[in-house]
């Protein structure tokens, strides 16, 4: 892993304790904001909507093979084998996320379904041709290089293979820039967002013969409002910590800014968020 890979990884592993508490980790295993819509009342709820509304975007059988590219502790991964019987293969840049991952397959029974790898999504060992569908839920946006990773996706895919990506985009590339998003970002570990016309774009000169884009921005608002609540009493708590002569971390001081700024950019419309589909 390069040193980017190394900080995402790192980023991870030291807010994990915040993940289960915001997310809550443990029961939903999933770092995502979720899909609100009229069927949905808990977070919990929406976490498990966005599953489904990628898996209907998709069409998931259960003759497929899915990369699920930037699986986390293998959340998506578990859904799709559980609710489809389909094979499945996270990979992750964190051994510890793959381990609980799997440890996750086991709790769920799907142990024979899903394999778990630590393994750069858009740099694969995969051969040319292998997966039915390749999949990510709010991890595409940690790609250095988002062609990259499209081109990868392509190379790997079956003829009539299907790429599915649901995550933020900036409204306009220059808005990578503005000292909102930055604050945002680059508190969650990540280098910028690409726009919705570039990744499509991508998706064509990479052999995609059909895609799409939705705006579903008013699906993850509640979830990026709720997030931003998170933190007046975070700063309170690292505020107390400091009283008592403990130390806070960098990286929990960032990703406690993060929380806020995301919220003031959509409110700004610096970004939106996008669900993608590409037909090979």
């Amino acid at each position: 892993m390069n040193e980017y890979q190394k900080k995402i990884a790192e980023f991870y592993s030291l807010t994990e304790d915040a993940a289960r508490l915001v997310w809550r980790l443990d029961d939903c295993m999933a770092i995502h904001y979720g899909y609100w819509d009229d069927s949905v009342r808990t977070f919990a709820q929406s976490l498990i909507r966005m599953n489904e509304v990628m898996a209907e975007t998709v069409q998931i059988t259960s003759s497929d093979i899915v990369l699920d590219a930037g699986c986390g502790v293998g959340g998506s991964s578990i859904y799709l084998a559980k609710n489809f019987g389909c094979r499945v293969v996270g990979v992750t840049l964190s051994e510890r996320q793959m381990n609980l991952a799997y440890a996750n397959a086991e709790d769920a029974g799907v142990t024979h379904l899903t394999e778990f790898k630590v393994m750069d999504y858009s740099q694969t060992i995969f051969p040319d041709e292998y997966f039915d569908v390749v999949w990510g839920c709010e991890s595409i946006c940690y790609a250095e290089s988002k062609e990259q990773f499209i081109r990868e996706a392509s190379r790997i895919l079956k003829q009539r293979g299907r790429l599915v990506v649901a995550d933020g985009f900036v409204t306009a590339l220059e808005n990578n820039t503005n000292p909102i998003m930055r604050t945002w970002v680059e508190g969650w570990a990540a280098k910028s967002l690409e726009s919705t016309d570039r990744f499509m774009r991508f998706m064509k000169e990479a052999g995609f013969s059909k895609t799409t884009c939705k705006d579903i921005t008013a699906h993850i608002t509640h979830s990026a409002r709720r997030i931003a609540r998170f933190y007046y009493p975070a700063k309170v708590n690292h505020l107390f910590h400091r009283m008592i002569g403990q130390s806070v971390s960098t990286i929990d001081v960032r990703n406690v800014e993060a929380c806020r700024f995301q919220w003031l950019g959509l409110q700004q419309k610096l970004w939106m968020y996008g669900l993608m589909l590409g037909i090979k």
